[in-house]
Order: structure tokens, then C-alpha cells, then sequence
């Protein structure tokens, strides 16, 4: 299995927690913004009227192209298209997903702005956002310098000077995040972590903690508490248009 097929699959796996946490109507269309190479659409099963996904990277939209011919993507539609500027009627899709991607971009706001131009009426949308998967893979790359003595391969934040869109551009405090989203036209009705557990594959530890199902229940049920959601890789939450 090429890197790739691999990086793909284990989005897929860990891509498992969307639909357990935010499940679609099959009368559903849905936009997948920072869609990439598609994976949500395989961890949803194609449960869904219409689900389009839009992404800036043409490489990636061309390769979910062909996945679609061997896994289960149902109607899924990649297009080309800046997520800022989200080239769609207002209030179209009943639901939107946006995973990983609102620390990509150039202006947060302005991306949220045009999630709730698209949106219906009560229309809902996932957003995740960054709690502690950097912290991680800072502080392990810190250790790898300093005490191991080994050479680092870098982390998200150690990017060029100029914007890219595989870069975490953006940092804000959780607080931050969700005012900045409730500001553009939103409330947040219901938040979890992804998972609790650190993101261990990365340095060749299987996932798991979303293929063991025992583990993926009792993470998911701790990914709830109050207390420890804002401590996981990543937190999810739901928004309703207002």
C-alpha cells in the first residue's frame, strides 16, 4: 500500500467519528469544505442525498475522482473552488462539514461567513478544530531534538513566511474559535473531542483507538465529559444557523 492509500484509509478510520456524532438524512445535501482527496464521503457511506465536495488542491479532487470508482462515495461531487469565496446560491445545502480545515485557511471569518450565506434556514454544520494535536506533536519534536538528538522533521508551525494551504496558518484559544464562528450567524448546540488518545500514528502506532471497538467506545463516551473534550487531538462541534 503506497503512502498515500495509507494516509487515505487511516483518515477514513479515524473519519469515523462525523457520522456517529453528526449523522445526515438521506434527503440530505451536503457540502464538504477542504474536502481533499474525500475521505469523509467514505467514512459517511454515501448516506446522502448530494454531498459536494470543494478543495483548492487540484491533485486531490482528481484523486477522489478515482476513488470514487472503487469505494463507496455515493452521489459525491468534487469541484475545484476557494472556500471563501464558496461558489453557491444562498441557502443551498441543508448541512455542511468542515474538517481540518478552518486553521488552513487565510480568513477564518470570511470561510464561516459563506458557510452560513449557503446554509438553509436552521441549517447545521461541523466544524473541528485544533486543541491539542499540535501541542503533541510539538512537545515529541521538541524531544526529538533536544534529548534524543535527532534530527526534526518540523511541525505544522514551523512554515514558510508566506500562506499555504497544507500549513496550520491560524491559532486561537477554543473560546476564540467558537466566538469567531457564532459571530458570522451561528450557535453551537453540541461538542466532543475526535479522540482523547494522542496521535500516535504518526510515529507508526496503529490506530487503535478507532479499530478496537471496546477502546473506541470508551474513548468516545470520555470525549463527551465537559472536563475533558477541550483536551483531545481535536474538538468537534455543531452549529446551527440563526
Amino acid at each position: 500500500m503506497s503512502e498515500q492509500s495509507k494516509f487515505i484509509a487511516g483518515k477514513v478510520l479515524s473519519g469515523r467519528v462525523y457520522p456517529e456524532f453528526f449523522p445526515f438524512a438521506s434527503s440530505d445535501t451536503v457540502l464538504n469544505i477542504g474536502s481533499g482527496y474525500g475521505p469523509q464521503a467514505i467514512a459517511y457511506g454515501g448516506h446522502f442525498k448530494q454531498m459536494v465536495g470543494i478543495d483548492i488542491t487540484l491533485q486531490r479532487l482528481q484523486h477522489s475522482r478515482i476513488l470514487s470508482q472503487t469505494e463507496t462515495m455515493g452521489n459525491y461531487i468534487p469541484i475545484m473552488g476557494n472556500v471563501e469565496q464558496l461558489p453557491f446560491p444562498e441557502a443551498y445545502f441543508d448541512k455542511a462539514i468542515a474538517i481540518d480545515i478552518i486553521e488552513h485557511v487565510q480568513s477564518p471569518k470570511a470561510m464561516c461567513g459563506e458557510i452560513r450565506r449557503i446554509l438553509k434556514e436552521r441549517g447545521k454544520v461541523l466544524v473541528t478544530f485544533p486543541t491539542m494535536h499540535d501541542r503533541y506533536t510539538e512537545a515529541i519534536s521538541w524531544i526529538s531534538r533536544n534529548i534524543l538528538r535527532r534530527k526534526s522533521k518540523g511541525t505544522f508551525h514551523d512554515a514558510a513566511t508566506e500562506w499555504h494551504p497544507d500549513h496550520h496558518n491560524q491559532e486561537f484559544r477554543i473560546d476564540e474559535w467558537l466566538a469567531l464562528v457564532e459571530d458570522c450567524g451561528f450557535r453551537a448546540i453540541s461538542s466532543r473531542a475526535t479522540t482523547l488518545f494522542p496521535p500516535l500514528h504518526l510515529y507508526g502506532v496503529p490506530r487503535f483507538w478507532f479499530s478496537n471497538e471496546f477502546i473506541h467506545r470508551i474513548d468516545s463516551n470520555l470525549s463527551k465529559s465537559a472536563f475533558l473534550k477541550n483536551y483531545g487531538q481535536g474538538l468537534m462541534v455543531i452549529f446551527e444557523a440563526v
